[in-house]
């Protein structure tokens, strides 16, 4: 690992807070939306305990059983924050969709707010950046017996 990863993983959780500050904006009590704000939080925390723990220890004087300690649980923070924030956008994917629903139903909808297409950029960046960064974090957990 080096230095740019947590940096990158900085960047992460700052998207991430970008998106969840403008669906905080969002005046709608809609469950879908609520579970997203929930689990994107969720996903900022664990990005933010992550870039955290990077920095708990020297690596360059660190014995080999810290780091791999220490490795051990930024795998399962990135395994997490990732599950997290897919969870994120499958609630917020069915909230759009029960919106054009209700459209097509001849319902009144309120139109995306202006900064809707700002909020996808950013899950959009946080999405790439998990892919590139954490590729075999991501892809599975290890499960611990004892």
């Amino acid at each position: 690992m080096t230095y740019y990863k947590a940096q990158t993983t900085n960047s992460i959780a700052c998207c991430l807070s970008c998106a969840l500050d403008k669906l905080a904006l969002l005046d709608d009590d809609n469950q879908h939306l609520s579970s997203s704000r929930n689990h994107l939080s969720t996903a900022v925390w664990l990005m933010d305990e992550y870039y955290r723990t990077w920095h708990s220890i020297i690596w360059k004087y660190s014995d080999q059983m810290t780091r791999k300690r220490v490795r051990e649980q930024l795998k399962v923070l990135a395994y997490d924050a990732y599950t997290a924030f897919t969870q994120a956008m499958s609630f917020l994917n069915d909230y759009v969709e029960e919106q054009q629903e209700k459209e097509r139903n001849g319902s009144l909808v309120t139109p995306p707010p202006p900064w809707w297409p700002e909020m996808q950029t950013s899950l959009i960046l946080a999405e790439s950046a998990f892919l590139e960064e954490h590729p075999h974090d991501i892809a599975s957990k290890q499960l611990r017996l004892f």
